[in-house]
């Protein structure tokens, strides 16, 4: 008997129910959307955020370097002794999964026109990967194809009146050595005053081989904080390892602010479809006060007239939650496309916390009518005052 009162009275007050169920679909269209973009959100952001560089720098234990990235200035950095190249090959082998890209730096003087000028052998192949951000007039040094190519700082390029394709020599103490400009780099950092060679032409010509000075990295965040990539990188190269702070903070800051607009959003979407499911429940109520102090009258128990009117709104939150889940994967993975320029992963755990959430909020916002209801007097409504 209840379940034929419940389902009639569904069918009878189906386009009220309607109107609830639509502010409940868009609730839960956005939360879907919201709750995927949340759990894909912070993988594609991430790597939108490897385009500014470095993020970590390691370090042997004391030596005076200048160290920067793009526009951001680390200072010197000291160091004692070197980093051998067999231990950083321990980054290729997958060791820390964090680790996206490296670049290693091997630093000496030369003199140019009777100048002093820096000198960094890299890598230029994983350097190009680790630093997309730089500006480069000319191209890239190609490491295996160009040992003579260079890519000199914009600010050296200026000094000497250099330009891709010049050849110049640079002298090493009582040996000297030919090289092209190949690219300029306009970098806005202390790089702007170098000049990058081929790492293994470094290390002859300063007799230093096997060594580099320190090694940029780009660790993903993802799963874990810098501080604790950064130990395990200590325990694993006997080496010390460096947060970049200023870029650190960044990520972790534009992050927390996206995923604070996106919970905001959330937070006032629910509260305007509570609202919906509450005035239309209230409606019922103030429509249904002959009905429901008839079936008092006949005997009907509180909890069978509560459960007549929260089963319409738990029909609202579950048509709703269900046809939302589909609407907001759609949304998702719109916006998705058109901020990252790529799709993300269904996640199945945002159908029940989809549909979960639809119900809490239609339940909360049915308690006041459902309250209302269950203060009706039978006599005095049925006399009609």
């Amino acid at each position: 008997m209840l379940r034929r009162i419940i389902i009639k009275s569904l069918l009878t007050r189906k386009r009220h129910l309607l109107v609830a169920a639509t502010a409940v679909l868009l609730a839960a269209s956005l939360i879907a959307s919201l709750v995927t973009l949340s759990l894909g959100m912070k993988t594609q952001a991430s790597r939108e955020l490897e385009a500014y560089g470095a993020n970590m720098i390691l370090l042997p234990e004391t030596m005076s370097l200048p160290a920067g990235a793009g526009g951001l200035t680390f200072g010197n950095i000291v160091s004692d002794g070197y980093i051998t190249e067999e231990s950083i090959r321990l980054l290729e082998a997958d060791q820390i999964a964090e680790v996206r890209s490296y670049a290693p730096y091997l630093y000496t003087i030369a003199s140019y026109q009777e100048q002093k000028v820096v000198l960094a052998g890299t890598i230029f192949d994983q350097l190009r990967e680790l630093s997309p951000y730089w500006k480069i007039e000319g191209d890239w040094v190609n490491d295996s194809q160009d040992e003579k190519g260079s890519i000199i700082g914009r600010k050296v390029a200026q000094r000497f009146n250099l330009h891709p394709g010049d050849r110049f020599r640079l002298d090493f103490g009582g040996a000297s050595r030919d090289f092209s400009v190949t690219g300029i780099a306009d970098v806005g950092g202390s790089e702007d005053n170098q000049i990058f060679i081929n790492l293994k032409i470094a290390q002859l010509l300063s007799g230093r081989d096997g060594q580099v000075d320190l090694v940029q990295i780009r660790a993903s965040t993802e799963k874990r904080p810098l501080p604790a990539i950064a130990t395990e990188l200590e325990k694993l190269l006997s080496v010390k390892a460096k947060v970049i702070s200023q870029i650190a903070e960044a990520e972790a800051r534009v992050l927390f602010k996206v995923e604070l607009l996106m919970a905001l959003i959330t937070a006032l979407t629910l509260l305007a479809s509570g609202v919906a499911v509450f005035s239309t429940l209230t409606t019922s109520v103030l429509e249904r006060i002959k009905e429901i102090g008839l079936m008092k009258a006949l005997g009907a128990r509180n909890s069978r007239i509560a459960l007549i009117f929260l089963a319409e709104a738990w029909a609202i939150g579950l048509a709703g939650g269900l046809l939302g889940n589909i609407l907001g994967l759609g949304m998702a993975q719109a916006i998705a496309k058109s901020v990252f320029n790529s799709y993300l992963s269904p996640q199945v755990v945002v159908i029940p916390i989809t549909v979960a959430v639809a119900l809490a909020v239609a339940t909360v916002a049915s308690l006041g009518p459902v309250r209302t209801a269950l203060t009706v007097e039978p006599v005095i409504t049925l006399r009609g005052e």
